[in-house]
């Protein structure tokens, strides 16, 4: 079946879209997508959960207004009234739509993305499963009393196959887990129950994320044969690389918080065998190629095909990003461009042991955490260190499983899928990742990081002078800092106060473990070619860092 399929807009032509997870990082991207290059759709019906006492059309309006939609302002403001939030809440039957709303979704609905889920990696199972496995089935339930649906897209993850290493195939493997008895059991199981089949399965699964996500496909297969599925699987997800505002992202996750890690001091190692990839993806790519498979699961139904084809975007296999080269890209960068505000100097690396490190994080936290902040207390300070070593732990510990083993996730349904598209949609809807240049696009998205996530003023030449002043001062504490220490071990270990080559050497260890950024100098962009891509792209627009919902 290596036919060409029809261009984009033709297939959506005149249809209605529904949307969830709308409000997220990916669902905003989506939603600009096809207002900005699918002119011919019909409406968009957005799922939004009402939050913080803001209703859906206040969540919108806020999203809606924000610099990521600056281009649609400006080229085709109308293409806004299309889309349409409508209330409700994946964890409530009916998806939680009012009697009005939901017969309209039904009747008028040829089209389904279901992109929410919970994006907390360490939720617990309950919620997890509320999230991720019943509301795909009630999205499942709803798609079937949908008579025009011709195509329904569910928003899995690479990772639904952590357990497995090396080559992974875009199919579905056999699930251990029955679906059916894992949301049962959530209804009649205590907390300490859950709890004990979390903790067994995260050796495997890692979380309950990427658990409840694998078990969730098995749904789909079992439920979704009469229905025109398609399986659509993401990698780590990242910033703008093209179609956009380079470098844009509304949230701290995946790779922008290891990034954050080493920009702040704050996770300054990570060890793992710096050979693996890294499986980063723009969000551009994603959400490009999600409604071009949005139009190909639609071309197929046009085609009497009832298959459940699945797809992985990523580039581990295509143009894979190893560890070392993005460590080096990191290190390069921060010492160039130094976040305005930081806890360590910045500091990156790959060395050390995973259990040296959990131990490291663990005194920070426990220990060290409460002891600055008592100290604190006692200047009149709130309390900060703890909390903030906490959270440091916790993202790290999140994150380290996913460079801990070598995966590449096969992605030769994205190249036919290129192949199939027509000329012009390829351009339009660029998914190509063999096009990725690495370095210029990680420092797009570490230039975006600083500039829409920790709010630098990235206009500013003085501000940053001022942050290389402060990292250069606060590498001289760090260094006095640990030959005070090695001095303190020395006395302990010789007994006397004036061993100084011992304690020379324990400093000077310590510091080489503990602080120096241990990277090649690799080419990086610079401030000067982001800032003037970043004003074209924002149509010149000043910068408004105030448009989360």
């Amino acid at each position: 079946s290596n036919m060409s399929m029809p261009d984009v807009n033709t297939l959506f032509a005149g249809r209605t879209v529904f949307l969830t997870g709308g409000s997220g990082f990916v669902g905003q991207v989506v939603i600009e997508k096809f207002l900005h290059a699918v002119p011919d759709v019909g409406r968009i019906f957005v799922l939004v959960r009402p939050a913080k006492g803001n209703s859906a059309d206040e969540r919108w309006a806020a999203i809606s207004s924000g610099v990521l939609f600056n281009r649609v302002r400006a080229d085709c403001p109308a293409a806004l009234s299309k889309v349409v939030p409508v209330e409700g809440d994946i964890t409530i039957d009916d998806m939680g739509l009012s009697e009005e709303n939901l017969k309209r979704v039904l009747e008028e609905t040829s089209v389904v993305i279901h992109c929410a889920a919970t994006v907390r990696f360490n939720d617990t199972l309950r919620s997890a499963i509320e999230l991720n496995l019943k509301g795909v089935q009630r999205m499942i339930r709803l798609c079937k009393r949908m008579p025009l649906l011709e195509s329904f897209v569910h928003c899995s993850t690479c990772y639904v196959n952590v357990d497995k290493q090396d080559d992974i195939e875009e199919k579905q493997y056999p699930v251990v887990c029955d679906p059916y008895k894992l949301i049962d059991g959530q209804g009649w199981m205590t907390d300490d129950m859950l709890e004990g089949i979390t903790s067994s399965m995260s050796d495997k699964y890692f979380n309950t994320y990427c658990f409840t996500k694998h078990v969730a496909e098995e749904l789909v297969r079992r439920e979704c044969a009469d229905l025109p599925t398609l399986i659509f699987r993401p990698a780590i997800i990242a910033g703008v690389w093209k179609d956009g505002i380079p470098g844009w992202a509304d949230a701290f996750q995946g790779i922008t918080a290891v990034a954050l890690g080493y920009g702040t001091g704050t996770v300054p190692r990570m060890p793992c065998n710096n050979q693996n990839p890294i499986d980063v993806v723009p969000v551009d790519v994603v959400s490009n190629m999600m409604i071009v498979c949005a139009a190909y699961r639609l071309h197929l139904t046009a085609q009497k095909d009832r298959s459940m084809p699945v797809f992985h975007c990523n580039t581990s296999h295509l143009n894979p990003l190893k560890i070392e080269r993005f460590v080096d890209i990191c290190g390069t960068f921060l010492e160039e461009y130094p976040l305005e505000k930081f806890i360590f100097a910045p500091t990156t690396g790959t060395r050390g042991s995973p259990r040296v490190e959990a131990a490291i994080h663990t005194f920070k936290h426990r220990v060290l955490g409460r002891a600055l902040d008592r100290m604190g207390g006692m200047l009149g300070k709130k309390p900060f260190w703890e909390r903030t070593f906490g959270k440091v732990r916790e993202v790290y510990h999140v994150f380290m499983p996913f460079i801990s083993k070598r995966w590449i996730y096969k992605s030769d349904n994205m190249v036919n899928l290129i192949d199939r598209m027509q000329p012009d949609d390829v351009e339009k809807f660029d998914f190509d990742v063999r096009k990725i240049d690495w370095n210029g696009y990680s420092s797009d998205f570490l230039f975006g990081m600083k500039t829409f996530l920790t709010k630098n003023d990235i206009m500013s030449d003085e501000k940053l002078q001022v942050a290389k002043r402060g990292v250069r001062i606060h590498k001289g504490v760090e260094m006095v800092a640990n030959l005070l220490l090695g001095w303190l071990l020395s006395v302990l270990i010789t007994g006397t106060f004036s061993s100084w080559p011992v304690a020379l050497a324990i400093g000077t260890a310590l510091y080489c473990y503990l602080n120096l950024g241990m990277y090649r100098q690799v080419q990086i962009g610079t401030i000067d070619d982001y800032r003037k891509r970043m004003n074209e792209t924002m149509r010149r627009e000043p910068i408004n860092n105030n448009h989360k919902a």
